[in-house]
């Protein structure tokens, strides 16, 4: 506070008693309590906003330490990236696409197909019987 001691604060109020009389003290105590909480919360308030100011400064430096180790990072990924780039170009120029073959190729069939062969079976033990089936083609 003020470091003002109880005997200094004894002598200021019965100076105050003095010069005020007993009907002004009660209102002029109230008045200086007033004014000393104002004061009190707008110094309260200012030391907030220095606080957060602080603060704010602080993030703002540690984000743009954080972008400029970002812009480092990706600096250094695109010369990768062109490093990269640059024997996969070379080996492009020197590979010649070949006319694409298919893979299989159609041949029409000479005699068209008459049944084919299916298994059936009758129960899980037995062995599968092969029937002709008919399928129009």
């Amino acid at each position: 506070m003020l470091n003002i001691g109880m005997t200094e604060l004894l002598i200021f109020g019965i100076i105050a008693l003095l010069v005020l009389g007993p009907d002004k003290l009660p209102e002029a105590v109230r008045f200086v309590g007033t004014w000393y909480g104002k004061i009190k919360r707008m110094v309260s308030n200012v030391q907030n906003d220095l606080d957060r100011e602080l603060r704010l400064s602080e993030l703002r430096e540690q984000m743009q330490a954080e972008m400029q180790r970002i812009q480092e990072l990706e600096a250094r990924m695109q010369a990768q990236m062109a490093d990269l780039q640059q024997p996969i170009a070379a080996d492009q120029l020197k590979i010649k696409p070949q006319p694409a073959q298919p893979l299989l190729s159609y041949k029409p069939v000479q005699q068209p197909v008459s049944f084919v062969y299916l298994p059936q079976t009758q129960n899980v033990m037995s062995k599968p019987r092969y029937t002709d089936i008919k399928v129009a083609v």
